[in-house]
C-alpha cells in the first residue's frame, strides 16, 4: 500500500498566526506517521478542563469541574466552600507560575490535594446533587469538540480523558452533553460515598503534574492499547505533555492550548508541545488533523 505524503500547507488550520510550531519537520514527520498508521493504530489522550472545555467565553473564565461542584452543587456547607476557596487562592497561583519548574511545583500540588481530600471528608451531600450541578452549570465545550468525539467514536478510536479535576463531574458532564461514547474512558479523581457521607477520593489523587503511568497502569484501558502505538495528545498545561508517558506508544503528536500568560509561557509550551494554539477556543486544528487520519 502506497504511503500518503502530506505537507503542512495541506492543513490550512495550521497556517494561522495563533498556531505556533517550533519544529515543522518533526511535526510533519509525526503527522505522516499517524496518517499512514491509520485509525486502527491511533489513540487520543485529552485533558478535560480547559482542553475539551473552553477556557473562557466572551472573556469570562469558564468553570472547571471543581468549580461546577463548588458553585453549583446545592446544599454544600458554607464552611466547606470558604475553606476550599482559600486553598485555591493559596495554591492555584503556584500551579500557574511560569517562573517555577514542574519539580518545584509538585510538592505544593501534593499538599493542595491532600488538604482538599481531608476537607472533602467533612461534608455530606447527595450524589444526585452532582447531576443538578452539571445541569445548571452549562459547561461550554470547545467549538468542534462534539464533532471530534463523534468522529473518533464512529471510527472506534480509543479516547482517554485524563483529568486532575473532579471525576464525577467530568463524567456526568460528558454524559449530560451526550458526547460520552463507548470508546471513551475517564481517569480522574472520583469520590466515593457511604449514603450521603463523602468518604473522600478513591485511590491516589491525580494532580496536574502526575498524569503518568502510575494512574494508567493496571487499568482495563491500558490493556486495550497494545496495538495503538500512535497518539494524539491534547492538553492545556505543561504537566499535560507527559500524559502519554505510561502508555506504550511510537509516535506522539502533542497539541497544547496556551490560554493565559502567553508571552511568558510560550517558550516552555513550545518545548513541551509540537503544536501550540494561542487563545484558541476551538477544536479546528484537531478536527483538521482527524480528517486526514480517519
Amino acid at each position: 500500500m502506497k504511503e500518503t505524503k502530506i505537507k503542512l500547507e495541506h492543513i490550512v488550520e495550521l497556517n494561522h498566526d495563533h498556531v505556533k510550531i517550533k519544529n515543522p519537520d518533526v511535526v510533519l514527520q509525526k503527522l505522516n506517521a499517524i496518517v499512514n498508521g491509520g485509525k486502527d493504530h491511533l489513540q487520543v489522550i485529552a485533558d478535560y478542563d480547559r482542553t475539551l472545555t473552553k477556557h473562557h467565553v466572551d472573556g469570562v473564565p469558564a468553570m472547571s469541574s471543581f468549580g461546577v461542584f463548588e458553585k453549583k452543587c446545592p446544599n454544600l456547607p458554607e464552611d466547606y466552600i470558604k475553606e476550599s476557596a482559600m486553598l485555591t487562592a493559596k495554591y492555584h497561583p503556584i500551579e500557574l507560575d511560569p517562573s517555577l519548574s514542574i519539580e518545584e511545583k509538585i510538592p505544593f500540588m501534593e499538599k493542595w490535594w491532600a488538604e482538599s481530600k481531608v476537607l472533602m471528608q467533612t461534608i455530606e451531600f447527595n450524589s444526585q446533587d452532582i447531576k443538578v450541578a452539571v445541569n445548571e452549570a452549562k459547561v461550554p465545550f470547545r467549538d468542534g469538540c462534539e464533532e471530534a468525539l463523534l468522529r473518533l467514536s464512529d471510527c472506534n478510536v480509543p479516547v482517554l480523558v485524563f483529568s486532575a479535576g473532579f471525576g464525577n463531574v467530568v463524567l456526568e458532564t460528558l454524559k449530560h452533553e451526550k458526547i460520552y461514547h463507548p470508546n471513551m474512558h475517564v481517569i480522574s479523581n472520583f469520590i466515593k460515598f457511604d449514603g450521603t457521607k463523602c468518604l473522600g477520593f478513591q485511590g491516589e489523587m491525580i494532580h496536574i503534574y502526575n498524569k503518568n503511568q502510575h494512574a494508567v497502569l493496571n487499568t482495563t484501558y491500558f490493556e486495550e492499547l497494545i496495538e495503538r502505538e500512535n497518539v494524539i495528545l491534547l492538553g492545556d498545561s505543561l504537566g499535560d505533555a507527559s500524559m502519554s508517558d505510561g502508555i506504550p506508544h511510537g509516535t506522539v503528536l502533542k497539541v497544547g492550548f496556551l490560554n493565559t500568560k502567553t508571552e511568558r509561557a510560550l517558550p516552555d509550551y513550545m518545548e513541551s508541545f509540537d503544536i501550540v494554539l494561542i487563545d484558541d477556543q476551538t477544536m479546528d486544528v484537531f478536527n483538521a488533523i482527524l480528517r486526514h487520519v480517519l
